[in-house]
C-alpha cells in the first residue's frame, strides 16, 4: 500500500499502522518520542500506561502487593484525569515532586511507584517501582 508504513514501537510492543504525510500522520492523533509514534486514541480506555511489564515483573518479585499493583494499573486506565488535582482527588496520598513525578505509597507504604503522566496525551509512564528501601537509594526527582 502506497505510503502506509508499518513500525513496532518499543514503548507499546505493538505493531501500529499508519499513514506518512511529510512528517506528519494523517488524520491520527499522535505523541512522539524521539523516532517512535505513540498513536492515540487506540486504547479502548481512557489512559496508556506504559509499561504493564515492569509492575508484572515487579509483582512477580513480590508477591504481597500484586493485588494493589493491578488494581492501580486498572483505576489508572480507566481514569479520565485532565489535571493533577484531579489525579490527588483520587489519590489523596499520592506526592507530586518537583518536574511532577507522582509518588503512590503501595501496600501501607512498603513500596514506592513512581509515574510521570502527560495529561495532555493521557499517557502515563513507569518510572521507578522498588520497597521503600531501594526507593530511599534513588533522586526521585530525577527519575
Amino acid at each position: 500500500m502506497p505510503g502506509t508504513n508499518f513500525i513496532y514501537t518499543q514503548l507499546l510492543r505493538e505493531t501500529c499502522l499508519y499513514t506518512i504525510v511529510g512528517n506528519k500522520l494523517k488524520n491520527k492523533p499522535y505523541y512522539q518520542i524521539g523516532n517512535f509514534f505513540i498513536i492515540l486514541g487506540t486504547n479502548k480506555y481512557n489512559v496508556r500506561v506504559i509499561a504493564k511489564r515492569t509492575l508484572r515483573d515487579f509483582w512477580e518479585k513480590h508477591a504481597d502487593c500484586e493485588e494493589q499493583l493491578k488494581s492501580w494499573y486498572r483505576e489508572t486506565e480507566k481514569s479520565e484525569w485532565k489535571n493533577i488535582n484531579e489525579l490527588k482527588n483520587d489519590y489523596p496520598s499520592a506526592s507530586i515532586l518537583k518536574d511532577n513525578p507522582i509518588v503512590y505509597n503501595i501496600k501501607g507504604n512498603n513500596y514506592q511507584l513512581i509515574v510521570k503522566f502527560n495529561f495532555e496525551y493521557q499517557i502515563c509512564w513507569i518510572r521507578f517501582i522498588g520497597t521503600h528501601a531501594e526507593y530511599d537509594k534513588i533522586d526521585a526527582n530525577n527519575i
